[in-house]
């Protein structure tokens, strides 16, 4: 086609989208009749696994590393469960996986559990990018995984059927954060400070969104390597901005560093944290001066049979009280078991039972589930208060 007609071509086009957008109304800044999650995803797909009635054992794959609280709640779930007969008189068992190099060798193990040892479902892993490995496994796979700490949106958002997350996603914290915690202390001056790794920059993307929604633009953006290896200058650089308070999404050993080196730079801002799998509150009020608000992951459920009964059944085992994550690990197993007692007879049944089992009442409170697979519970804010 020569110029001409190219340039002829190309403007009865946007006379066209031009015109449709006249007569549809349509606006970027409008806001959308639909969003992806506004319909149910369904999937019946073919089916690899041997039956409810040919298994011997109903084993459950876990994607953590040994002793880590994920696996200790998996681990009192099911035994709970052999306790009380299994799965119609069969026993559940643990298929664990681990490597410290997740795309690599880890990525191996996930698939050696799939398809060598045959699992019904996968659990796990530790943080958003391990999660991420099991994530691109069983995506082809067509087996069911139950994320148990990973809040990174994208993982239900993709809407894959068989794929299900547990903790409210990084959305939902950010907004809490923002709407019950900056918003009623009337900050000006927040900064943000974040991992330079997927689980920093997507909580990034979202605390930026949540805080400019109500009008309370970050007044600066930092990202640390995990060797933090300029942890000094970074802290000279906040200071600087004389900030009335600072956003933080670190991972725990990193953050530990970041508190006593506030404290020591003399910054006593209120710090705002998402839950991050592993970090306890408790350690902060010897070392730093100022309120640590978070976005709990769940009510503290006191008052829940499922938690009552997994902290007397911990407590006689290990003597501690149950830590999230562990609560966490527990509640999923307990879904898997569930389904497969619901009468499951393979992965899409599975996965189908699972869908089923929305507003299922686990150690973590009540279980639903969004159209993508997202658990729709809402963090609750925590206060901690230093010692004076």
């Amino acid at each position: 086609m020569d110029l001409p007609r190219a340039r002829s071509a190309v403007a009865r086009i946007a006379s066209l989208v031009v015109g449709v957008s006249f007569l549809t109304g349509f606006s970027g800044a409008e806001e959308p009749y639909k969003t992806m999650l506004d319909d149910a995803v369904t999937f019946s797909g073919t089916e690899t696994l041997d039956s409810v009635e040919s298994a011997s054992e109903f084993t459950i794959g876990v994607f953590a590393p040994d002793g880590h609280d994920l696996v200790l709640g998996v681990e009192l779930a099911v035994e709970q469960a052999n306790a009380s007969g299994g799965v119609g008189g069969k026993p559940v068992a643990i298929v664990r996986g681990w490597a410290d190099d997740p795309w690599g060798a880890g990525s191996k193990e996930v698939i050696r559990m799939v398809f060598e040892d045959r699992v019904w479902a996968i659990i796990g892993g530790p943080d958003s990018e391990t999660t991420h490995v099991a994530q691109q496994v069983v995506t082809k796979a067509h087996l069911p995984l139950i994320s148990p700490l990973s809040s990174d949106p994208s993982l239900t958002h993709t809407r894959v059927p068989w794929i299900f997350r547990l903790p409210p996603d990084d959305s939902t914290q950010a907004g809490a954060l923002v709407e019950d915690g900056l918003v009623p202390r009337r900050l000006e001056t927040v900064g943000v400070l974040v991992s330079a790794d997927h689980a920093g920059k997507t909580f990034a993307t979202e605390i930026k969104a949540a805080m400019e929604k109500q009008e309370i633009p970050p007044a600066f953006e930092f990202a640390l390597n995990h060797d933090v290896d300029d942890l000094i200058g970074v802290v000279g650089r906040i200071k600087s901005f004389s900030p009335d308070g600072l956003v933080m999404r670190l991972e725990p050993a990193v953050a530990r560093k970041v508190f006593t080196a506030l404290q020591t730079a003399g910054i006593d801002c209120p710090v705002f944290l998402p839950w991050i799998p592993g970090l306890n509150l408790v350690e902060f009020p010897a070392s730093y001066d100022g309120p640590v608000i978070q976005a709990s992951p769940f009510k503290s459920p006191q008052q829940c049979g499922p938690y009552l009964k997994m902290v007397r059944a911990g407590i006689r085992r290990d003597g501690t009280l149950p830590t999230p994550s562990m609560v966490y690990g527990f509640d999923a197993a307990n879904l898997v078991i569930e389904a497969l007692r619901a009468g499951a007879d393979g992965r899409v049944e599975l996965q189908k039972r699972l869908t089923e089992l929305s507003g299922f009442e686990g150690a973590s409170g009540i279980i639903s589930w969004d159209n993508g697979g997202g658990n729709t519970a809402r963090p609750v804010i925590r206060i901690l208060e230093p010692e004076r």
